[in-house]
């Protein structure tokens, strides 16, 4: 039986790529969309998630799980990228789609699969303040630095500073630290804005994904996967078990939401920023198929390991 949040990746990529036929909807139209999930849907889910995390020393291992990835993704891609002769918008495009993972609407789903309720409030951790707070924060800056436009440093940092779920992540903070969180009816309102993140997002993919001359886009696109959904998790995998000796279920979550696919909201800043906004939707659109194979051999080699 099909698992309800893998059919609504698919409905929803499906629609996008629909409506691409449709001569009522703009050409643009996805800038609409992507303005809708940056400035309501995103800021919405932090306002329910992060107030009610746990902060302790102990959840520095699924915390650092996201900065450790895209902090090791910029060097490489650089690296890789020069090598290869790619652009400064697509290496720019690779760090945010290949560093930045799918550890909310996807990540949550699988962990409670796979790990249970428990699971989930370790996946929170690699989620929010992990992997949300580099995107709201490196993420911005590497868009803007790899962007088409000259930025400068100062508009870079306004950029950080001005970007929507990133106020509303400091305020959540907030909240987290004075111990309140958001209840009642407009708990009930943000969870309805938050479950639209993923279908409108993903809609907005569709809009922009592209088959025709997909071959020019092949070696950026299979090094972006493989580095996000093999190396990464591999690289948690050796630092946390092998290096630290650690195991157990938070260790276990960590390196199954390392191995999550392309995050869709760093395919969306990317084509916002005027990057490789085709590599960024192929890196998303493709991201999901290819997760079904590898996320099912990483569970097998922690089971088998720890």
């Amino acid at each position: 039986m099909i698992e309800a949040p893998l059919l609504l990746l698919a409905a929803s990529l499906l629609t996008g790529l629909l409506l691409q036929r449709a001569k009522s909807v703009p050409e643009n139209a996805h800038i609409a969309f992507n303005r809708y999930v940056i400035y309501v849907a995103l800021p919405a889910l932090v306002l329910i998630n992060v107030p009610r995390i746990t902060l302790e020393l102990e959840v520095i291992f699924p915390v650092a799980t996201a900065w450790i990835i895209f902090l090791t993704a910029i060097p490489v891609m650089v690296f890789i990228g020069r090598q290869s002769g790619w652009s400064r918008q697509t290496t720019g495009t690779l760090i945010l789609t290949a560093g930045l993972g799918n550890t909310a609407f996807l990540g949550y789903p699988v962990v409670e699969a796979l790990y249970g309720a428990e699971g989930v409030e370790v996946a929170v951790m690699v989620d929010q303040p992990g992997n949300f707070a580099v995107t709201s924060t490196l993420g911005i800056i590497v868009a803007g630095i790899f962007s088409s436009g000259q930025q400068k440093k100062r508009d870079i940092a306004r950029s950080v500073v001005e970007f929507p779920p990133f106020i509303v992540f400091i305020g959540a903070l907030i909240l987290n630290l004075a111990g309140v969180e958001p209840g009642g009816v407009i708990r009930e309102v943000l969870e309805k804005f938050s479950a639209t993140l993923t279908p409108v997002a993903l809609i907005s993919i569709g809009l922009q994904l592209k088959l025709t001359g997909i071959t020019k886009h092949i070696r950026p696109l299979a090094f972006g996967l493989f580095y996000k959904m093999i190396a990464a998790p591999g690289l948690i995998f050796m630092l946390y078990v092998l290096v630290f000796g650690r195991e157990g279920l938070m260790i276990q979550v960590s390196v199954i939401q390392a191995a999550m696919p392309p995050m869709i909201t760093g395919a969306i800043i990317a084509s916002s920023y005027g990057l490789n906004s085709r590599l960024a939707t192929l890196m998303a659109g493709a991201g999901v198929p290819v997760a079904a194979i590898t996320l099912a051999v990483w569970y097998l080699v922690l089971g088998a390991w720890l």
